[in-house]
């Protein structure tokens, strides 16, 4: 059981490893936060433009390797914001990656059932392009569930 404990953990950090510079720089701000961090105050702490942090983070929640942990009155705006955190464990990881998974061809099957219902082309150009997107993440979370298995 240790040894395969060790192994997803090892998968992990390769993965983790594998992520381009801007993701990684990113993810090791957040996992230097270990009670979590809003995307304005990485922006503002590092001197990161915002328009950078926010995509960022969203790649980062949709590989399943930050989560949002809770919410944070900015000090500037006044208005609520979403702190996140750094998942850490491996087992966390692959049960958020296959929640993220089913999450998504629940999506995926939508879409496809909608996509033959006859709509207007406009909504049909819409749907191929989500479907496409959905394939995309469907890809890179099957890429990271072989990782870390």
């Amino acid at each position: 059981m240790k040894e395969a404990l060790l192994n997803r953990s090892r998968s992990y950090y390769k993965a983790l490893q594998n992520l381009p510079a801007q993701r990684k720089k990113i993810y090791s701000i957040i996992l230097n936060h270990a009670n979590g961090i809003t995307a304005q105050s990485i922006s503002r702490r590092y001197k990161i433009p915002i328009n950078n942090v926010g995509p960022r983070i969203t790649e980062l929640r949709d590989l399943c390797f930050i989560k949002e942990c809770k919410s944070e009155r900015d000090l500037i705006s006044g208005k609520s914001c979403t702190m996140y955190t750094a998942v850490i464990d491996s087992v966390e990881l692959v049960e958020l990656t296959n929640v993220r998974y089913s999450t998504l061809i629940d999506q995926k099957k939508a879409l496809e059932q909608d996509y033959h219902y006859g709509l207007s082309q406009y909504t049909l150009k819409y749907i191929k392009n989500e479907l496409k997107k959905i394939t995309v993440q469907i890809e890179s979370i099957n890429a990271i569930q072989n990782i870390a298995a």
